[in-house]
């Protein structure tokens, strides 16, 4: 882009200026008005060197006036050659200037408030709304605040500000629609603070704002209203001397094709301005911790997703950077990487006590293993924010409860199978239609008046077991299996509704055990549905069965666990577990009330 942007200024103000100082020049009537601008025109190198070039083949043609003979004349190629070397060390100073004293550097947040300065319309165009100060803000941002964002808020502007290293007021971020002559607010009033060695979770949907609030921090964006501090360095007035504190690691991996490994390392070791005597080590360091050694040599477009990620990281860390924003660093990594990665970001941050870490992530279980304090972001507001104790002690008004029960004992599925194949031999007490339907599964009237065959030998088609379920007592049961109703045990049922369907009836002892099974878990979720008042169920594997119990002050978790050891007999339950609401569960909550 700046390539693009320097060769069409350079286009623009070089030859286009000079074609049209070369039409004003031919024409009588403006030739005074060309010879002013050219004064202009001039602060131009790229004009100087364009009319130089025109006024010699002028010149050469003959077409230049009478008082011109030499080259070097004032109209010919001296006013140009003049003006270039004055410009050589004028518009180098200038650079130096630019680089060296950055409280005077054109910023693109200097320019917006010289602009607002000098715009007198402002106030009556919505375009500019966002430029307003940000304490225009804060009264609308209270709204419906949560009490812990709003104490974070009212310690970050009051200066409580501690050992913070980075604090951000009133950060905001708008963006145009043009097409619909609107506006979206990417981040709104946005106020915290991250301390020294502390690893700081920013969690939130897509399009939440997380990443424009990271490039805000990083200089690539450009705030609409309020700042952050760096170490006390403003990112919008010293943007250059904030981000000499900051090691990013972006949402998409910014390598260079063709670079191998230690190539990436050692590029931005210099740029961080690692020492040259303690490049190499500071290098194999990152290598070794990262376990890239083996990929040392091999360039970036070869990398494997996670091991690209590991590079990004690594070059966001070399260096020991005081502040490491790491966007979703572990997406597309295998277990074992991620488990490695977040004990490499554990040992910098947490461990060390250093440096402070901002993680993005959509892994709840990430940001329950690294973070020590959280803040949840939807709408480009902040809902919520505290460490992952507080929030599921104050959000999670449940508990989560998940209960397997015995297995089918052997015993109870013999009794089963030995009097439903009584029932069915019994013919003078059934209909005709049952006897014919027993004989086509298991071969003629002969062997079922007999009593030879074995309980392995009979398959149950449908008629057959909905007359069964109805001499057992729960004929509704039957017909969630016989029209493929997902129920809770939802995998046996369809391993045994497709065998239906296939034709072939289902064999006596799969049928027991599976209405033995769900005996059990009936049995289970009426008693947690009658003696826990407002409890739900949440779903079931086929194995075990997980409910949300209400939690507060007259509903303790002693209860819970002495009623279930109480009733663990007889209910049949082999095992079962009691947590907390977990982080995902919260998350979820502020989600879907965006």
């Amino acid at each position: 882009m700046a390539q693009n942007v320097v060769l069409l200024i350079h286009f623009f103000t070089g030859l286009i200026l000079m074609v049209i100082s070369f039409i004003m020049g031919l024409m009588t009537s403006t030739i005074s008005t060309n010879s002013f601008l050219k004064n202009f025109f001039r602060i131009s190198p790229g004009f100087c060197f364009a009319d130089g070039l025109a006024s010699l083949a002028l010149l050469r043609q003959g077409m230049k006036d009478k008082t011109s003979h030499g080259v070097f004349d004032w109209n010919v190629t001296g006013a140009s050659i003049c003006y270039l070397a004055v410009e050589s060390v004028s518009y180098f100073l200038l650079t130096l200037a630019l680089e060296i004293f950055p409280s005077i550097k054109l910023t693109s947040f200097m320019i917006k408030k010289w602009w607002e300065k000098i715009n007198i319309f402002r106030h009556d165009s919505p375009y500019l709304e966002p430029l307003l100060e940000p304490s225009s803000e804060i009264v609308v941002t209270e709204i419906d605040e949560d009490v812990d964002v709003k104490t974070e808020r009212n310690r970050v502007l009051s200066g409580s500000l501690d050992n913070s290293i980075i604090y951000l007021r009133n950060l905001r971020k708008v963006y145009f629609e043009e097409k619909h002559h609107g506006r979206k607010v990417a981040v709104d009033s946005l106020t915290f603070s991250v301390q020294e060695g502390e690893c700081f979770g920013f969690l939130g949907t897509n399009g939440a704002g997380k990443t424009t609030t990271l490039s805000m921090l990083c200089g690539e964006e450009s705030p609409s209203g309020g700042t952050a501090f760096i170490f006390g360095k403003d990112i919008c007035s010293h943007p250059k001397a904030a981000r000499q504190y900051i090691g990013y690691c972006p949402q998409f991996d910014a390598l260079l094709e063709y670079l191998t490994v230690q190539e990436h390392l050692e590029l931005y070791a210099r740029i961080k301005g690692v020492p040259d005597f303690a490049l190499e080590n500071v290098v194999m360091e990152k290598l070794t911790e990262f376990d890239l050694l083996k990929h040392a040599n091999k360039p970036s477009f070869s990398l494997s997703g996670g091991n690209k990620r590991k590079l990004s990281v690594a070059i966001a860390m070399i260096g020991d950077p005081p502040i490491v924003i790491l966007d979703e660093p572990s997406t597309g990594m295998d277990p074992i990487a991620k488990r490695f990665m977040w004990d490499v970001i554990s040992r910098i941050s947490t461990r060390r006590g250093k440096t402070a870490v901002i993680l993005t992530t959509h892994s709840m279980n990430e940001a329950q293993a690294l973070c020590t304090r959280i803040g949840i972001m939807v709408g480009g507001r902040l809902r919520c924010i505290g460490s992952p104790q507080h929030l599921k002690t104050r959000f999670g008004n449940h508990l989560e409860l998940e209960v397997k029960p015995t297995e089918v004992s052997s015993v109870d599925l013999q009794t089963l199978c030995q009097a439903i194949q009584e029932r069915l031999l019994d013919v003078p007490s059934h209909p005709r239609s049952l006897l014919n339907d027993l004989e086509i599964c298991i071969g003629g009237t002969d062997s079922v008046t007999s009593g030879n065959t074995s309980i392995a030998e009979i398959s149950l088609t449908r008629e057959m077991i909905g007359l069964i379920g109805r001499w057992l007592g729960n004929e509704e049961r039957v017909k969630t299996l016989i029209s493929c109703t997902p129920v809770c045990d939802g995998v046996s049922q369809e391993q045994l509704s497709e065998q239906l369907f296939r034709g072939g009836g289902i064999p006596l002892p799969v049928f027991s055990e599976w209405w033995l099974s769900k005996q059990k878990f009936s049995e289970i979720d009426s008693f947690i549905l009658s003696s826990f008042g407002g409890a739900r169920c949440q779903g079931c594997n086929g194995l075990s069965i997980r409910y949300q119990l209400p939690y507060n002050e007259d509903f303790s978790l002693a209860d819970v666990f002495g009623l279930l050891e109480r009733n663990r007999n007889t209910l049949g339950i082999a095992e079962y577990s009691i947590s907390q609401s977990t982080l995902e569960t919260i998350f979820n909550h502020f989600a879907a009330n965006a």
